[in-house]
């Protein structure tokens, strides 16, 4: 009569059960940590928003950060006994100690990874105020936020937080950081224009981005603010963090027949004088550029003669395009902000 080998190793169940997560990786994160300089990851939530417990208070969630990528981080409930075991040697009596397998802990979920779908621009935007230049004037309140402080408390990687700042064209000085209104970017890109002509610097090829920013810094606008509008304006091949720039046509091009519209608010302009202003404010051998196709999707004819920018009603007071030079307590923007955190 045949007999059945007992077989198996011995499975035992701690009595001190440790506490453990488990962690499902993504093949695109396994991938990375394959590699033999793996990149540091980071675990991100954002921050509060509102006094817990209020009905506006936002809940915050974990994401699992690469450099350029971020993974919302989400519980899952699972219905099967799911144990985490280690080697041990087990003895009864004065048996001999034998080896077994031994559960240290029960996890009765895990933790998923999936794609964040979040937007760093709409993140920045709500936490970002507004630099606008009103009449003359600078109106901005500091935040004493540095764009380092801003990106820790952003459920999002520091590259995706990057790309959402040069979008914006957002900026910091030592009173805080700022997204400007379309206002203040009209103003500056006058004062770039301006000062490019007068210094004899053609934006379509390499210069010192310092070059511009200092001559304009003379009218009147933060510095960071110029350097945010030159880096977005930057081909594609320009390295943004380095001291030299060189502006992409088309964006460019985009960029100020857009700017254009929106500092008027919602109010109407003249095609013809909106046209013929937009070529001012091209290099010129961009100026032949300025035609409506480089805007396409972004204005609207609220009459034969007339257009404006797409989708936006008028606000009062109408704000002038750009064409008024900033009045001396603009210009001292700084003193301006100093002023008001002392308050």
């Amino acid at each position: 009569m045949a007999t059945q080998h007992q077989g198996g190793l011995p499975v035992s169940i701690a009595h001190q059960q440790q506490h453990f997560r488990l962690l499902e990786l993504p093949p695109e994160i396994v991938e990375l940590i394959d590699k033999p300089n793996p990149p540091l990851l980071s675990i991100k939530s954002q921050a509060a928003s509102a006094a817990t417990g209020t009905h506006n208070a936002k809940p915050a969630y974990a994401v699992l950060c690469t450099p350029d990528k971020s993974f919302q981080v989400r519980q899952v409930q699972t219905s099967n006994s799911l144990f985490v075991t280690q080697p041990a040697l087990e003895a009864h009596g004065n048996e001999i100690p034998i080896p077994v397998t031994r559960a240290i802990a029960l996890c009765s979920s895990t933790l998923e990874l999936h794609a964040s779908s979040a937007s760093a621009i709409a993140l920045l935007r709500e936490v970002l105020p507004v630099y606008d230049i009103v009449a003359g004037d600078v109106d901005a309140t500091p935040n004493g936020m540095t764009k380092a402080g801003i990106f820790n408390d952003m459920p999002l990687s520091d590259g995706e937080c990057q790309a959402g700042w040069t979008q914006l064209m957002a900026f910091d000085t030592d009173e805080g950081s700022y997204q400007p209104s379309p206002s203040a970017l009209s103003h500056v890109w006058r004062s770039i224009i301006a000062a490019a002509l007068a210094e004899g610097i053609p934006l379509d090829k390499q210069f010192m981005t310092s070059d511009i920013a200092t001559a304009v810094a003379e009218e009147g606008h933060p510095s960071p603010l110029t350097q945010a509008v030159l880096a977005y304006l930057a081909t594609d091949d320009t390295d943004r963090s380095g001291p030299w720039s060189c502006l992409d046509r088309a964006k460019t091009v985009a960029f100020t027949g857009k700017a254009l519209l929106d500092a008027r608010r919602g109010a109407d302009f003249l095609i013809a004088d909106f046209t013929d202003t937009w070529e001012d404010r091209l290099p010129e051998v961009w100026r032949k550029d300025a035609k409506l196709t480089a805007i396409e999707g972004l204005y609207e004819f609220p009459s034969d003669t007339t257009i404006k920018a797409k989708g936006k009603a008028a606000s009062a007071p109408v704000v002038d395009n750009g064409t008024t030079a900033l009045k001396p307590s603009a210009r001292k923007w700084h003193e301006k902000f100093a002023k008001t955190r002392n308050k």
